[in-house]
């Protein structure tokens, strides 16, 4: 996406899935009181637009001066593309450089963590407690994978084919349960 709101060419914009937009404001000393006023126009706005799935508001970082921030969310790629091709948010936008600039980053899918500059990121666990959770949850997973696994598999299998569905089975639920396992847990770990 490019810093206009137009989709670049084979830009992760096509994808499916959730598509969310962020947009970054520098707001012209003396105009804060405008853009209040302008940024409710565009939240209402927004989530008058067919499947808006809302707009989070974030607030200047300590050492940030009037620069705002808009994380708006869509329900697919295309939805987004509507907003963003809409005579409502030129008409918004125009309005807005009056008294600020903006910068528009765009993403799908994956894509749509982004990375804020100078956003505070979310402090790590310490390493002794990822290592002893993945430990735990990797020795829980073997001790139920494996016996299985020796039961359901032809007995001709070698060690090595064994293994490479071990080890699928384990990167699966690795990749696709920790992070819920790690919300279960965020306060021991934190």
């Amino acid at each position: 996406m490019s810093t206009d709101g137009t989709p670049a060419a084979g830009s992760a914009i096509d994808e499916p899935g959730p598509a969310t937009v962020l947009i970054t404001r520098i707001v012209q000393p003396g105009h804060e009181q405008e853009y209040t006023a302008w940024m409710g126009r565009l939240i209402a706005a927004t989530e008058a637009s067919p499947q808006s799935l809302g707009t989070v508001v974030l607030s200047p970082g300590s050492g940030e001066v009037n620069t705002f921030r808009l994380i708006q969310r869509f329900a697919n790629s295309a939805s987004l593309r509507a907003w963003e091709d809409s005579d409502v948010r030129a008409r918004l936008s125009a309005e807005a450089d009056e008294f600020s600039s903006a910068e528009r980053q765009a993403a799908t899918g994956l894509d749509s963590w982004f990375t804020i500059n100078q956003a505070p990121a979310a402090a790590s666990p310490p390493k002794w407690k990822s290592a002893v959770l993945t430990f735990i949850i990797t020795y829980a997973l073997t001790a139920l994978i494996i016996p299985r696994e020796t039961a359901w598999l032809p007995h001709s299998w070698s060690f090595y084919e064994e293994d490479l569905i071990t080890v699928a089975l384990l990167t699966l639920v690795m990749t696709y349960g920790m992070p819920y396992i790690s919300r279960w847990l965020r306060r021991w770990l934190s």
